[in-house]
């Protein structure tokens, strides 16, 4: 009987060692990795709070430039002129920073040129540095709110190098003053302040004939010294119906203006003068010229071969007026008739005042706004326009719309408020 022999299995040694040496290497690696992360981790963190800190600091430094007291040098006082270029180490968040600032004067403006540099090094030993540039006006900085104080007696100078208080037509006297007569053959004339723009005074005993840009020093007659303020503006008529705000050119018939003053006792009564206007235009050294002239000029007063009329007529207005002791005057000005009247009725006229919500406040309140009466008036005021239309008919709203006409790429607000009666 054959018999059979079993073979036990080999043993294999040593690799369980060996997997766990792998095993072992790669855990190694990877905790290495790990702690290399969070080196890098902390390291881009440290350098990001030391670049703000950078920033502050460089910004600290250009504010600090602007804090400046005066624009010239005083003692005890930090001066524009003293601003210069500068190094300095400052300690913060547990690092040493250099700050380097360089002053350039700038080319076209009374203003300097600031580059400020914040350098310092890493937790690695790697050389950082943030750099801010800026330009520093020569500005006191106690001006800085000027833009919220009210505005003082002195505006913009608007046209002629003068301020834009003063009637275009106003003769410059070429002694800082302008002169201006309300009816073109008056003999009164105002005369005005070219910078602030104020009346000055009144000048009466000028000669019908001579025309406001005839007006010359000479030939004012006798003034007086009485400062005032001047309230003026257009008067319109339209005869439609309904009545178009845009095209109010009937011939105006006779009237005046009156100002009735309240709220104080005024040293003068207020005295106005109207005149009616037509538009002209006219060629003159190869330029087209749009003027205003009194009703019934022709143009040998303006020595010229001829003018085209434009078919416009309005009724302009100059008021002066005599503040109280406190520079301000309060009051409501009014038309009247001079031979028709004011009413409600198909044969009388109604006064409607061209009006704008210039600061969206949600009502006509300001005194630029033309309200149906002023308060404490304390400059000028221009543009106070009115429209007469039929006495049946209601007073125009509108919103801002293109005008017709030569002023066909010109959008005005026609809306109108009524006035009277």
């Amino acid at each position: 009987m054959r018999t059979s022999r079993i073979h036990a299995p080999r043993r294999q040694r040593g690799s369980t060692l060996i997997e766990a040496l792998v095993a072992f290497l790669v855990l190694s690696l990877g905790l290495l990795a790990i702690a290399r992360v969070q080196t890098q981790i902390r390291q881009t963190a440290d350098v990001a709070r030391q670049r703000s800190e950078a920033v502050r600091l460089a910004q600290e430094d250009l504010e600090s430039l602007r804090a400046f007291a005066v624009l010239g040098a005083a003692p005890g006082a930090r001066s524009f002129d003293a601003i210069a270029s500068d190094s300095r180490h400052v300690e913060a968040t547990g690092s040493s920073y250099l700050v380097t600032r360089r002053i350039d004067a700038a080319t076209t403006l009374h203003a300097k040129n600031v580059l400020v540099s914040v350098g310092w090094t890493d937790r690695s030993g790697g050389a950082q540095r943030v750099v801010l540039a800026s330009a520093i006006a020569g500005t006191a900085p106690a001006l800085s709110g000027a833009l919220g104080l009210a505005r003082s007696g002195t505006p913009a100078r608007g046209a002629f190098a003068r301020s834009a208080r003063i009637p275009l037509a106003a003769k410059d006297l070429g002694d800082g003053r302008s002169a201006f007569k309300p009816v073109g053959d008056g003999t009164l004339a105002f005369v005005f302040d070219n910078r602030s723009g104020a009346l000055a005074g009144r000048c009466t005993g000028i000669d019908p004939a001579t025309a406001t840009r005839d007006l010359a020093a000479a030939s004012l007659g006798a003034c007086d010294a009485n400062p005032g303020q001047l309230l003026s503006g257009v008067v319109r008529f339209s005869a439609t119906s309904p009545p178009d705000a845009a095209q109010a050119n009937e011939l105006p018939p006779a009237f005046t203006v009156a100002l009735s003053l309240s709220g104080g006792t005024y040293p003068i009564a207020p005295s106005c003068g109207v005149e009616t206007m037509k538009t002209v235009s006219y060629t003159a050294n190869g330029s087209l010229h749009v003027e205003a002239v009194p009703v019934a000029a022709l143009p040998a007063s303006l020595g010229l071969p001829g003018w085209t009329e434009a078919g416009e007529r309005f009724a302009s207005y100059h008021c002066a007026v005599y503040p109280a002791a406190s520079g301000q005057w309060s009051g409501r000005a009014t038309l009247v008739p001079g031979g028709w009247t004011i009413g409600t009725s198909a044969s009388d006229r109604r006064v409607c005042r061209y009006t704008s919500d210039l600061d969206a406040s949600g009502a006509i309140d300001a005194n630029l706004e033309h309200p149906a009466s002023y308060t404490n008036v304390d400059a000028s005021l221009a543009n106070q326009n009115f429209l007469v239309i039929k006495g049946a008919d209601a007073c125009p709203g509108g919103t801002p719309a293109r005008v017709a006409g030569n002023n066909a790429d010109v959008y005005v607000d026609l809306s109108t408020a009524p006035h009277q009666p």
